[in-house]
């Protein structure tokens, strides 16, 4: 078996998926990989971090969890997508560390802030793993990444709002987390077509998603 045969077919690398399948991944994480860039280059600048400070720290455990502790066997296009994803988001965390709080109409201490965010991170942690050691997930993450999903799509439309200045947010990571996710859902409805669960909540995020999208529009008018 030659090298590209083997990739190709190889359960490994592409041979888990359809081809079809594997490009929905691949353009997928492409378009997420830009968003993250485009948070890290944006938050250095403005000094502000458009991710939720509570659905960040969800998001860089479920990706050390899926990309470097939990074994599956989820094809190469997903494996490295994660763990791209992970590195990436420490440098947009290293952010939410420093400029975070500026997401906070309340007042509270250095101390208080980064203990919040360590109850977080364990938190997160903690609920992530138990979930997936009693088999409620997929193998390729699915589920909790869409519960996470949600609460991004549901909690930038709300922190949009509260600061009531677009020009702290970004539109093209608007579109490309919008884009980037319907590819997901895209796969999920032809690789788990009867996994209403999951299926479910990636119809609640692209109507969330593309809300955000026409929110950030009208206020660009």
């Amino acid at each position: 078996m030659g090298f590209w045969e083997k990739f190709l077919t190889d359960p490994y690398y592409l041979g888990k998926f359809t081809l079809v399948e594997n490009i929905f991944l691949f353009s997928g994480v492409i378009l997420w990989a830009y968003v993250y860039f485009a948070l890290i280059v944006d938050s250095n600048r403005k000094q502000f971090v458009e991710m939720p400070v509570f659905i960040a720290c969800g998001n860089i455990v479920w990706e050390f969890l899926w990309g470097f502790v939990i074994q599956e066997d989820m094809g190469i296009v997903l494996n490295w997508g994660y763990k791209i994803a992970f590195l990436l988001d420490v440098l947009i965390f290293y952010n939410i560390y420093r400029f975070g709080q500026k997401q906070f109409k309340i007042s509270i201490s250095i101390s208080e802030y980064r203990f919040l965010l360590l109850v977080l991170l364990l938190s997160w942690g903690a609920l992530i793993y138990t979930y997936y050691a009693n088999r409620y997930d997929l193998f390729t993450g699915s589920n909790s990444a869409y519960i996470l999903n949600l609460f991004i799509s549901g909690m930038y439309p709300v922190l949009f709002l509260s600061t009531n200045d677009n020009r702290l947010f970004s539109y093209p990571i608007a579109w490309c987390k919008f884009l980037g996710t319907v590819f997901f859902t895209l796969f999920l409805f032809l690789y788990f077509p009867k996994e209403y669960f999951v299926l479910c909540l990636g119809v609640l995020v692209f109507i969330a998603d593309a809300y955000y999208v026409y929110l950030f529009a009208k206020t660009r008018k």
